[in-house]
């Protein structure tokens, strides 16, 4: 039995596509905190500091990543039973994060 043969339930499909969302969500996050030239968000963790600054750059990623693991459930909804392997469900929840990001830019 290879482990792509093991059926995994709803619920296990459903989180590995948060994960994915997540994984989405929190890859923009982290390249706004990559070193580069002064940017408005440096500039502005100089003036109000750096918790501040990570809050009011992560948000409107946190406010799309609520409305992703919703619509990750939508995902799961719609493609009951053709999703049967943890790989699929992931790459399902980071594509659509990724597409919604890219359709409307925060």
């Amino acid at each position: 039995m290879f482990a792509t043969d093991v059926t995994i339930t709803t619920t296990q499909i459903y989180w590995w596509n948060v994960l994915g969302v997540v994984i989405s969500v929190v890859l923009p996050i982290l390249r706004g905190l990559l070193p580069r030239p002064v940017s408005p968000i440096m500039a502005n963790a100089a003036t109000v500091g750096f918790w501040k600054a990570l809050w009011d750059h992560a948000t409107p990623y946190l406010i799309l990543g609520v409305f992703s693991m919703i619509t990750g459930l939508l995902i799961v909804v719609f493609t009951y039973g053709t999703l049967n392997d943890w790989r699929g469900a992931l790459l399902a929840g980071y594509a659509w994060d990724s597409t919604l990001q890219k359709l409307g830019k925060p």
